[in-house]
């Protein structure tokens, strides 16, 4: 596993050191991430035994408390995971369209597209941790952080065309743009809401209205 990827995992975790680096421990460890996910996606919530873990990761009880003191750090663990493939897919998302566009009229609608796909691919998983974040501030600070880190990667990318922004206080016309299109998406694939209570609509419209707004802002002057 990336030393990213571990340091996030111990991160979260309430007793980083049980976490297995290699071996037949590091599978069993990973089967019983994998079925939390699992149920996790079928729930839509946390609403799950640590019991049920073990049949459907086909890990003993005993195992799992060797690895986790509780239900609570095995879900922090899951969203070590799930924060480490979101980041890396946005990371990815803000490279590809730096390079793909010239300027910031086509660089903006790209990143909230990209951004958004990648928070509906993996929406399974952060809709129910959005929810345990109001009753877990690890799990909120956690969530907290990583947003943040995305937020200052897309306003750094957005900066670098400063030239084009033609509002007053660029550094606060870009963080602005995106925090607003961000919830939008938010509130459409639901998070932080039960699950299918997101705002209906055409999902490809609301990706193009959003990123054509959020560029027309910027480029316009008061």
């Amino acid at each position: 596993m990336p030393a990213k990827a571990m340091t996030i995992e111990m991160e979260l975790a309430a007793t980083p050191s049980r976490v297995p680096q290699q071996g037949r421990s590091r599978a069993s460890y990973d089967r019983m991430i994998a079925a939390a996910e699992d149920l996790l996606r079928e729930r839509g919530s946390d609403d799950f035994t640590l019991l049920e873990v073990s049949k459907a990761g086909k890990v003993s009880i005993g195992s799992i408390y060797n690895r986790f003191d509780s239900k609570d750090d095995l879900i922090r663990a899951v969203q070590g995971r799930v924060l480490l493939a979101v980041d890396k897919a946005q990371r990815e998302v803000v490279d590809r369209a730096e390079s793909q566009a010239d300027d910031l009229r086509t660089l903006v609608p790209l990143i909230i597209d990209g951004i958004a796909e990648c928070l509906h691919e993996h929406a399974d998983l952060m809709r129910p941790m959005m929810l345990r974040a109001g009753s877990d501030p690890i799990v909120l600070a956690a969530g907290k952080r990583s947003y943040m880190e995305v937020e200052n990667l897309v306003c750094t990318a957005l900066l670098a065309h400063r030239d084009e922004i033609k509002r007053p206080d660029p550094e606060r016309a870009v963080a602005s743009a995106y925090r607003i299109a961000y919830s939008a998406i938010a509130r459409a694939l639901g998070f932080g809401a039960t699950p299918g209570n997101g705002v209906e609509g055409e999902w490809k419209v609301l990706k193009e209205d959003l990123g054509h707004m959020a560029s027309a802002y910027l480029r316009s002057a008061d």
